[in-house]
């Protein structure tokens, strides 16, 4: 997990600079990436979420554990069990998020010369810009660097970053909600572990002790 978290933050610099380089920005509430959306995540992505929702003593790592969570969409059985459509925000674990979810809308991939490339998400909006662009297009290095002096991070090298961390576990992958039961489960064992025992009574020195003659 404290590999993950070093992913997750070079992440968070990397698009840093790419939004400082670019215009482009989700659009304030749209969520629209996550309405139909849930993640198949790596055990360690399961378990960071598991770890977030515990130490920060969330009351639904409780409610999963146990099979009773109720998720705030409608569709219970679809999406997202975190996606809530009312609020604001929309993604009720933010700073617990998955890997593709810190991903999605600033990232570009590689094409088959393995150089960079980026196309815009077609919920991000471009009206407006200088130029102009096409969501429909795909932007090459060359274009991109002329046009704001920098290219997104690339998603296939954030990816194998956090793939390299178990390399037994990369293609091993479940929905969200099958994983994160078990991954909160493993998280409270650990956490046991690291409780400290509680200190034994001292012994009434009015009460004999049977075993001393």
């Amino acid at each position: 997990m404290g590999g993950l978290d070093s992913v997750y933050a070079e992440i968070d610099r990397a698009q840093a600079r790419w939004k400082e380089s670019s215009p482009f920005h989700c659009a304030d509430g749209c969520g629209s990436c996550c309405v139909g959306f849930e993640p198949d995540v790596l055990e360690s992505e399961a378990l960071y979420l598991a770890f977030w929702l515990l130490s920060t003593g969330d009351p639904r790592a409780a409610s999963i554990l146990e099979g009773s969570f109720v998720p705030p969409r409608s569709d219970h059985e679809s999406g997202c069990p975190f996606f809530d459509p009312v609020n604001p925000y929309h993604c009720t674990v933010y700073e617990g998020r998955c890997l593709i979810c810190r991903l999605f809308a600033y990232t570009g991939d590689r094409g088959k010369d393995g150089r960079p490339r980026w196309k815009p998400c077609k919920f991000l909006p471009l009206e407006g810009l200088d130029g102009g662009l096409d969501r429909r297009a795909q932007y090459g290095e060359e274009e991109l660097l002329a046009r704001f002096g920098a290219v997104p991070p690339i998603m296939s090298d954030i990816t194998a970053g956090a793939l390299a961390l178990d390399p037994d576990s990369a293609h091993s992958r479940l929905p969200l909600r099958e994983a994160l039961p078990r991954a909160i489960a493993r998280i409270r064992m650990i956490l046991s572990f690291t409780e400290a025992p509680t200190e034994p009574e001292s012994p009434d020195p009015e009460v004999p002790n049977p075993l001393v003659s």
